[in-house]
């Protein structure tokens, strides 16, 4: 069942006034001495008396004033035809009408459960310790994982990320260094994958002599994997003198997948490593496209010299 909730006003309810003016030129002696609407005379000009000169005539309810019409409001702030409610801030799907002073509102044009929505839908998001959703709080997003979320910074993409599938066959420069990093980027360096693995295999590689075999998981603690789009995305990568000009828009972290590793030593303290990513499930910490899947070879990767 669609909640339908109140929205209490929470500063006292305005009157609205307003000054009734005889049509044509008006002698400004003369205010103060009309008939009003019920044909009752106002106080007379030789009783001395206070007249309506200075003030205005209030009209509860009317909501007008002037030519104008104040408290009314037909977009998505609901429907008020009392003037007695004040303005108020809803999501669009919300549809309110004042009744009483108060506002009433029903939300059952909204979407709670982005399920089978597609992305960039209008949802409500819900507070905590409402599971009812009976005041919901704000609107978000349907995201294409069908969850509900706000909006993300306004340079993102929303349901279409910078990166999409496939994007890995663009990435033909590659590097490395030390023990070990490995990355590629395309010929820009807007977008790119880095792959940082701690376990050392560069290092055993060089003291056996021998080369060195190694299947990781994608999210094991000795492996660091992001992909990445915006502008010199990789420039920091086996750099000791960090570079200003790095602008890391997305950021895309692996969920599952396998990082397969030969590192082969060259008699001189270092190595060539080729490094496969297969089958790497990859989200975007920015909320909104869908996950996609790479699967991609770096291939005699210099390694094992350090940087500076």
């Amino acid at each position: 069942m669609m909640p339908c909730f109140c929205y209490r006003p929470r500063a006292s309810i305005l009157l609205l006034s307003t000054l009734w003016l005889l049509p044509g030129c008006i002698d400004p002696k003369s205010v103060g001495q009309e008939t009003d609407d019920a044909g009752e005379s106002s106080e007379s000009d030789d009783t001395g008396g206070p007249t309506s000169n200075g003030s205005a005539t209030t009209m509860p309810g009317t909501g007008t004033e002037g030519s104008g019409t104040e408290g009314s409001d037909s977009d998505s702030s609901g429907t008020d035809t009392s003037g007695l409610c004040p303005p108020i801030d809803i999501a669009s799907c919300v549809q309110c009408d004042c009744i009483e002073g108060e506002w009433s509102c029903s939300s059952e044009g909204c979407v709670y459960d982005c399920t089978d929505q597609a992305c960039g839908t209008a949802c409500m998001i819900c507070p905590e310790g409402d599971p009812d959703c009976s005041a919901p709080e704000y609107e978000g997003v349907c995201t294409a994982d069908e969850q509900c979320v706000g909006v993300p910074p306004p340079k993102l993409g929303f349901c279409e990320g910078a990166l999409q599938p496939g994007f890995e066959g663009a990435l033909t420069v590659q590097a490395g260094c030390s023990d070990m990093t490995v990355y590629a980027h395309d010929a820009a360096d807007e977008r790119g994958v880095v792959v940082r693995i701690t376990a050392g295999l560069v290092q055993d590689a060089v003291d056996s002599g021998l080369p060195v075999h190694a299947e990781l998981s994608a999210v094991d603690a000795a492996v660091s994997l992001e992909a990445r789009a915006g502008f010199s995305v990789t420039i920091n990568e086996c750099n000791d003198a960090p570079l200003p000009n790095e602008d890391i828009e997305e950021t895309w972290l692996p969920a599952a997948g396998t990082v397969i590793v030969d590192v082969v030593p060259d008699g001189i303290g270092t190595a060539n490593a080729t490094v496969e990513l297969s089958g790497v499930e990859l989200h975007r910490t920015q909320p909104g496209p869908a996950p996609i899947t790479i699967d991609m070879t770096m291939t005699d990767v210099y390694v094992g010299w350090l940087p500076g």
